[in-house]
């Protein structure tokens, strides 16, 4: 179904638990309109307490709720609640009552989606998003890069973007970007610096001050000589142990090959989904065991394995199994939290390597969507204080037919990367012209995102 990029400032989020905190957040930042509705007083108090929205205590599946919240002259719904039924009847009774207003879903169950995903034209819902499937994604794109979370992945390019941060005692401390280019010897951009606290996007002759965090973006094979030279290995793991056989361990399995499903094991104490999981995937090692007990470690020897991600339903033992991997040995560590956001800034604290939220990869998934048809893959950095959208150039695009000097983006943003149509890869100079049909990685401040999309849409 046809979509475009947000054009009125409204926005009703059906659900005001973390997706829909989460999503509103960052659509205020970007001085939209959000309404929000949900049935818990509590929640809707926190809300408009923490946030510049509006509140509607009620029913998703109240008609005179969807008219009280002005889904009559919004540009957007979006079902968030934890229910796939409330989701799915709010979505069609919107499509249904109100024309023109685009309607998007989360939905778990695969049993409305099937494994294909959304059947055109379900209820009038013009998109689906499934956390499940969105986290899965990301953890596979993690441990393809080596399981480095400061290591971004498009989509649709080898292009990656890496997260330097400049030590006290650092080579590259007190020197100019451009200075720095030299020193690695490596072909990339710089799209961003995180300076205390705040982003910028700098100049060649911007100095590098010590806690500095650098954006750059660079082609596979140069991030991985940068991160040779920075003193950091790009080891894809040979050996993973699962922990916990949820439905995200389910999505990421069937993601992966059967030759990498072999060198793979599955730690659950429940018996009968030990007993599914040996069934659907039969290459894999299924451990039938409780991970809190004192000597399961040593006893199944997790210790060869490379990589151990704790995937369970539980935030505190899915962090306290990932910390502890560590701490026996295995290499790299990866923990789920589906409930409690804080447990991501405390990962470093606790020698983990990469926190994943669902609700983060489900909140970029939903402004992926919201973004535009052109809009191939959007990444948040910084608390959401720095985007990277991936767009292809069409026809209509201000940009099509221009060399890069030639586009006015106010120092609004920076091209970072270019993928032409033929899939060359281009570190982007002034002379490069953007054809129909290129793909251009934009790092845009988040107070620039109206002018970086009306400006490539």
């Amino acid at each position: 179904m046809e979509r475009s990029c947000l054009t009125s400032k409204k926005i009703v989020i059906l659900g005001a638990g973390r997706r829909g905190l989460g999503l509103a957040k960052q659509l205020i930042e970007e001085h939209r309109d959000v309404v929000l509705i949900d049935n818990n007083p509590e929640r809707i108090d926190l809300a408009i307490s923490k946030l510049d929205c509006m509140g509607i205590l009620g029913n998703g599946t109240d008609l005179a709720k969807l008219n009280e919240a002005g889904c009559a002259d919004a540009e957007s719904f979006i079902a968030v609640t934890d229910s796939d039924e409330i989701n799915l009847v709010s979505c069609g009774m919107v499509s249904g009552s109100f024309k023109g207003v685009k309607t998007v879903a989360t939905i778990r169950g695969l049993i409305y989606t099937g494994t294909e995903g959304l059947t055109e034209g379900l209820l009038g819902i013009d998109h689906i998003v499934n956390p499940n499937a969105e986290a899965a994604q990301y953890i596979y794109n993690i441990i393809d890069q080596g399981v480095y979370s400061d290591v971004i992945k498009f989509n649709n390019s080898n292009l990656m973007l890496y997260n330097l941060y400049i030590e006290q005692f650092s080579p590259y401390l007190g020197i100019s970007l451009m200075d720095m280019r030299t020193k690695l010897k490596a072909d990339f951009i710089i799209a961003a610096i995180h300076r205390k606290g705040k982003v910028f996007v700098p100049s060649g002759n911007t100095i590098i001050e010590a806690k500095d965090t650098i954006s750059l973006v660079a082609e596979t094979a140069e991030v991985s000589d940068i991160l040779k030279a920075v003193g950091k290995i790009q080891k894809k793991p040979r050996k993973i142990a699962l922990v916990g056989a949820s439905k995200i361990a389910r999505a990421l399995l069937n993601s992966m090959t059967p030759a990498v499903r072999s060198k793979i094991a599955v730690i659950d104490q429940n018996p009968a989904i030990c007993t599914l999981f040996s069934d659907r995937f039969p290459e894999i090692l299924v451990i039938k065991a409780d991970i809190t007990d004192e000597d399961i470690m040593q006893t199944e020897q997790l210790t060869n394995y490379d990589l151990l991600i704790a995937l369970t339903d539980n935030d505190e033992l899915n962090v306290i199994t990932a910390s502890y991997a560590k701490r026996i040995g295995i290499s790299k560590s990866m923990a789920l939290v589906k409930q409690n956001n804080n447990y991501v800034r405390l990962a470093s604290y606790l020698d983990i390597d990469v926190v994943i939220s669902t609700t983060d990869t489900t909140v970029d998934s939903l402004l992926r969507y919201l973004r535009g048809t052109n809009v191939t893959s959007l990444h948040s950095l910084f608390n959401g204080q720095l985007e990277i959208f991936e767009f292809t150039i069409n026809s209509t695009n201000k940009a099509c037919g221009k060399k890069l000097s030639e586009l006015n983006m106010r120092k609004k943003a920076i091209v970072a990367g270019l993928t032409t149509k033929k899939g060359e890869i281009v570190i982007p100079t002034g002379n490069i012209t953007l054809n129909e049909g290129d793909r251009v990685l934009v790092a845009a401040n988040r107070n620039s995102i109206d002018f970086i999309q009306n400006f490539f849409n």
